[in-house]
């Protein structure tokens, strides 16, 4: 297989990860980001700071990847 058909599939397929712990983090009221060692969290009621930094972090991991995305089907070979 080509980069240019994998690429984008493992970066879409982040993008939909960190889509789905989004969702999940604000049905539930506490949204988290599981990581190697520390696990970032907050509950929205009792920590609603922490609970929107990490919402913000993940809704940047989302743009993050998404444009990643577009940018490998957009431009193939590069800029």
């Amino acid at each position: 297989m080509s980069e240019n058909i994998y690429g984008p599939i493992i970066t879409g397929s982040i993008t939909v990860l960190f889509i789905w712990l989004l969702i999940t983090g604000f049905r539930n009221g506490k949204m988290e980001w599981p990581y190697f060692g520390i696990t970032l969290s907050g509950r929205r009621m009792e920590e609603p700071f922490r609970f929107w930094a990490v919402a913000s972090l993940l809704a940047l991991l989302i743009v993050l990847a998404l444009l990643g995305t577009v940018g490998q089907i957009v431009w193939p070979r590069g800029i």
